[in-house]
């Protein structure tokens, strides 16, 4: 192996960080990213350093001080000795003992002279430490580098074991932010079933088994997953494909699209999926009176800003909530009462499956479909709205001081003094959010078609997300912003409710573009509280969050910081300048405002510095345009048996 290079005196020498000068055979290959070696000998102890070339600089050496003798220089009338430096960052430093080498920390620096290599590809493992994790069998393919070598993450800094979290950040359309946290939660899902995978059975186990929720925040884009991409099928046997394809081809796995996939979209008024585009199999969503008493809910039908800046207002919601949420648990004890009695004529009559161990809202849902009663008329009797006009209707009757002696709401906020005006002003609230479709998210609960029960009653708008391996793709494009946010509050308050209630052991993985838009640094109110909730305690969970956004800044900053995987697609100069950008060393700032279309810049806790890496094209659609599927067929939503087996 022939020297490249030398380590220079001519700059710094520390066991972090050096500079090398390149013998003038190799001045004009030395690039960003190569990854160098250096033996030496430091008294009786061996070392071997490796690292990666950060920045690049090219001067006289001396001998051409002035422009005169430059432009002498470059009319030949002049000598001068031109000199290539290049900064190396130490990624690894091993220690010879016995017949290998043992990894230490960076002690000593090379000494100033010493000859430096180029690392042959197969050094690449070990010069950035991914031997250690593929030994562990945690590692996780994440691209491809400059020298074709695979790129890996650990999987203790994404499952929460010493980190969670993903954060995606880049200039909108240009820095393919969807296109890679996409990548990541597909290589997740389905690297444990590649020929050689580098994870231990219990994780490859956990990640084939884990759940997926992606929020579909623009258009229709990402209500495809499952359809294959159509630049992959147009460009077939060009120069394009071969590459996409040899990249999986080098993470072990077959390309194809998303398998598993479930949609859920908002009804029309009409109650039919709100769809544009065809596809088959969606559903529509929703959440009734139950879950958004038992969630806590309600707050999320206002604006955050009036919650957080009206004292008066965020108390009257909150005794409003305490409320719903009283009433909910006197039902919940009422039907247990019922269900479980020994002279109770429901169990061997009606129900046909046992009742230990379902949830509470579950076994409501029970009471309600056999008690034989309106299920609207048992949520009046215990004082709970089962529409979002019923609870205007409760507040009018304070508010507007009709019914003496009143409803059970009315009594309550009178107990508690509200202010009539400020209860006026929620019940217009919640009558705008009912005009701008929030009505439709709060789904009635209906009387059951039978009372004999063969399997607990599940509702037709439940998301079905809790599947092994399944992906839930949940359209919110088609809201307005109250109903988005809506809609990501009780999605994630849902989740974190199953994981406290120790319903579900595998992970879950939440994709969310706009992060900025739903968490933002200042402010946030209700759904900004959900989300440090699930950043902080999330980890513990393991509840993964990829979140994506134009600019980092401007996320909540206890939630941007938690994400100890941070990835950065092409950015501008003056987001980059920002903190949240402070690891990226050297020129990668830089780098990161020119990167090109399939490049990222990825940053773990173990990687000594941020690594650039190229990912293949999706071979799953990512947009309404780029799915092979013609247009013009009819929307058919899941049938009774189909919605019925996700839950199987």
């Amino acid at each position: 192996m022939e020297a490249i290079g030398t380590v220079t005196g001519l700059r710094e020498v520390t066991p972090y960080t050096f500079w090398v000068r390149m013998h003038p055979a190799f001045s004009s290959g030395i690039r960003l990213e190569t990854i160098v070696r250096v033996d030496f000998s430091w008294g009786s102890e061996v070392f071997r350093l490796y690292g990666v070339i950060n920045e690049v600089v090219a001067s006289w050496d001396g001998t051409v001080t002035t422009g005169y003798q430059e432009e002498a220089y470059a009319q030949g009338q002049y000598s001068g000795v031109t000199i290539y430096l290049g900064q190396v960052v130490v990624t690894r430093t091993l220690k010879k003992e016995g017949e290998g080498f043992v990894t230490i920390p960076s002690l000593v620096p090379p000494p100033v002279g010493e000859r430096v290599f180029l690392a042959h590809p197969e050094e690449t493992d070990v010069a950035l430490g991914f031997d250690e994790v593929k030994k562990a069998k945690r590692a996780l393919p994440c691209g491809v580098l400059s020298n074709d070598e695979v790129a890996y993450l650990d999987v203790r800094y994404i499952l929460g074991d010493n980190g969670a979290h993903i954060n995606v950040s880049g200039q909108s359309g240009v820095a393919a932010k969807t296109s890679y946290a996409t990548f990541l939660l597909w290589m997740m899902l389905n690297y444990p079933q590649a020929s050689q995978c580098f994870l231990a059975n219990d994780v490859a186990t956990f990640l084939r088994n884990s759940r997926a929720i992606v929020f579909n925040v623009k258009g229709e884009s990402l209500l495809f997953l499952d359809y294959w991409n159509s630049e992959w099928e147009s460009r077939e046997n060009t120069r394009e494909v071969f590459l996409w394809r040899n990249m999986f081809q080098r993470f072990g796995i077959e390309a194809k699209p998303f398998e598993n996939v479930t949609v859920a979209v908002p009804p029309k008024p009409n109650g039919q999926p709100a769809l544009v585009h065809s596809r088959d199999k969606v559903q529509i969503y929703g959440w009734d009176i139950l879950d958004i008493a038992e969630l806590g809910l309600l707050p999320l039908f206002f604006d955050p800003e009036e919650l957080e800046k009206n004292p008066n207002f965020s108390l009257v919601v909150s005794v409003i909530e305490e409320f719903l949420h009283d009433q909910y648990e006197n039902l919940v004890r009422d039907a247990k009462s019922e269900l479980f009695s020994e002279d109770t004529p429901y169990r061997e009559e009606n129900i046909r499956f046992a009742l230990e161990g379902l949830d509470d809202r579950t076994l409501v849902r029970v009471y309600l479909a056999v008690c034989g009663e309106d299920p609207s008329c048992m949520l009046r009797r215990f004082g709970l709205p089962n529409a979002l006009r019923d609870l205007v209707d409760l507040l009018r009757g304070y508010a507007g001081g009709t019914g003496e002696g009143g409803n059970d709401l009315v009594k309550k906020l009178g107990e508690e003094d509200a202010d009539k005006r400020t209860v006026l002003a929620i019940s217009r609230r919640l009558r705008l959010a009912e005009r701008s479709g929030l009505s439709r998210l709060w789904r009635s609960i209906l009387p059951s078609p039978s009372r004999v029960l063969n399997n607990p009653p599940r509702p037709p708008y439940a998301l079905p997300w809790n599947r092994p391996g399944g992906v839930t793709v949940v359209d919110i494009a088609k809201l307005p912003p109250r109903g988005q946010a809506f809609v990501v509050g009780a999605v994630l308050r849902e989740m974190l409710w199953a994981k406290e209630q120790d319903l579900l052991k595998e992970p879950v993985f939440v994709y969310l573009d706009e992060l900025n838009k739903y968490a933002p640094r200042e402010g946030g109110g209700f759904l900004g509280q959900i989300f440090r909730d699930v950043a902080e305690r999330g980890r513990s969970f393991r509840i993964v969050l990829i979140g994506a956004e134009q600019t980092a800044s401007q996320v909540d900053y206890r939630v941007v910081t938690q994400a100890a995987t941070t990835v950065v697609g092409r950015q501008k100069y003056a987001e980059l300048s920002k903190e949240e950008y402070a690891h990226l060393q050297g020129v990668f700032r830089e780098k990161a405002a020119s990167l090109l279309p399939g490049e990222v810049i990825v940053d773990q806790p173990f990687f000594r510095l941020p690594l650039t890496v190229r990912f293949p094209l999706t071979p799953w659609a990512t947009s309404e345009e780029k799915r092979t599927l013609r247009y013009g067929e009819d929307v058919a939503p899941l049938s009774e048996e189909e919605f019925q087996k996700l839950f199987e």
